[in-house]
């Protein structure tokens, strides 16, 4: 199936229009709640993960690492359940409400996630093996600075490339009310074929944007670090930017992808799975 990249982002935009609650409520769910739930591990403040690296021989973190590593499951299954949950109220036939739709994205989300999990560790596994082999020798040719420059520009392209071509797997599952995402895979494959090089290029400026917006926002928060208080209204202020960021983010992984599922289709859910 070819899939129009202009046509894909109408079908985002006006599902965005249509369905602005549901929205709003799965960006709550899936970037407000995550947001205070990290923001109550002091490991997770940007102030001791600058001390960290300012000073690691020295600078201490009391208590278990089991805590933060617990949060963080609970924070990606909320994330991965907001999302599958987000994509079933836009592309469903017909919706069944607030507690149906959490409830699906609570058990698909968390398949979802291990899933996407075990995908994306053997892909990195087996595309930083030639780069390690490469490091070895560019150490000692002394190229380490370049190697480290063609090290990110290679997990750049390799990581949208793999999101062109499996950017379809949460709308499949949602859209179908499927709970496995393997088939999802297959049928993400299947659909953007013919499509991968435009989705590419889609997804590789999508990361040199957010990588830019990142930094925009990083920086001054640096700054902030080291010349307020911890607690002061610059700190409030920064992290209502970072919700706003992460929001905003939240909802381009949630439309883009919806709206290239219906691109990808002959039209609507039902027609697509008939």
């Amino acid at each position: 199936m070819d899939i129009e990249i202009r046509r894909g982002l109408t079908e985002a935009r006006l599902l965005a229009a249509e369905h602005w609650q549901p929205l709003l409520a799965y960006v709550v769910l899936g970037v407000l709640v995550p947001f205070l739930l990290l923001s109550s591990e002091p490991i997770f403040n940007l102030r001791a993960i600058m001390a960290i690296i300012a000073d690691p021989f020295t600078y201490r973190v009391s208590g278990s690492i089991t805590g933060p590593l617990y949060l963080l499951g609970i924070v990606g299954v909320l994330a991965s359940g907001a999302l599958l949950a987000g994509w079933n109220a836009l592309l469903a036939e017909m919706r069944e409400g607030y507690i149906s739709e959490i409830m699906y994205g609570m058990v698909a989300g968390t398949a979802y996630l291990v899933v996407n999990l075990i995908f994306y560790f053997c892909a990195g596994l087996a595309l930083s093996l030639p780069i390690l082999l490469l490091g070895e020798f560019a150490e000692t040719a002394r190229f380490g600075t370049a190697l480290a420059i063609v090290r990110h520009i290679a997990s750049a392209l390799a990581s949208a490339w793999i999101s062109a071509r499996f950017c379809l797997v949460g709308p499949v599952m949602a859209a179908g009310g499927k709970l496995e995402p393997v088939s999802a895979f297959v049928e993400s494959w299947r659909r953007t074929r013919m499509s991968w090089r435009r989705l590419f290029a889609l997804y590789l400026a999508i990361y040199v944007l957010t990588a830019l917006l990142t930094l925009a926002l990083l920086a001054p928060h640096i700054f902030i670090v080291f010349n307020s208080p911890q607690g002061g209204l610059a700190d409030m202020a920064m992290s209502g930017g970072w919700i706003i960021f992460w929001a905003a983010y939240f909802l381009m992984t949630l439309l883009i992808p919806a709206g290239l599922y219906r691109a990808s289709g002959r039209g609507t859910p039902a027609e697509v799975f008939a």
